[in-house]
Formats: C-alpha cells, sequence, structure tokens
C-alpha cells in the first residue's frame, strides 16, 4: 500500500513540476499545430512587414495591432516546437 501512495504521490509531484506555460491557441489557426518552423518563420516575416506598412496610419493601426498579436502567438508556439527565433525580424510597436 505504501508503495501506490509513494507512485501516487512521485505523479502529482512531476505533474508540479512542468514549467512551460500553455499555448494560448485562441490566437492560432487549425493548421498551426502542423506548421513547420519554416512555415511560421515565412508567416511571421509577412505579418512583420505588413504591420510595418499599416502601423503608421490610423485607419489600419487597428489591422496592425491584430498581426503583430498573431506573431505573438505564431513564435510562442514556434519556441515550444523547438525552431530557432533568434533570426526572426523585430516586431513593430503596436499603436492605440
Amino acid at each position: 500500500m505504501k508503495v501506490i501512495f509513494a507512485i501516487a504521490g512521485l505523479g502529482f509531484l512531476a505533474a508540479c513540476t512542468i514549467d512551460g506555460q500553455p499555448i494560448d491557441y485562441s490566437n492560432l489557426n487549425q493548421g498551426d499545430k502542423t506548421a513547420s518552423c519554416q512555415d511560421m518563420e515565412l508567416e511571421y516575416t509577412a505579418n512583420t512587414d505588413k504591420a510595418t506598412l499599416l502601423g503608421g496610419r490610423n485607419s489600419t493601426s487597428g489591422k496592425a495591432n491584430d498581426l503583430i498579436e498573431r506573431n505573438i502567438s505564431v513564435k510562442e508556439l514556434a519556441e515550444r516546437k523547438g525552431c530557432n527565433t533568434v533570426l526572426w525580424p523585430e516586431q513593430p510597436e503596436m499603436t492605440f
């Protein structure tokens, strides 16, 4: 009986030591789960370029912010998948 409690205790302890933050899937697409590192980098770069162009205009700043938020989720997912994101472009600042 003590062995069962010891194993159960170790199981609970192991469950508490997971250090990764859960991925926010609310801003991810269905295909993101199977996307390759290269696919995510291409989307991230395209979104960055478009957000940079849209960000300076008041009428399109909301669209730019949406792209930046999407990129945050894409980059987090890429890092969780083990992709190297060091050379990915810097994001423009959000406009409010």
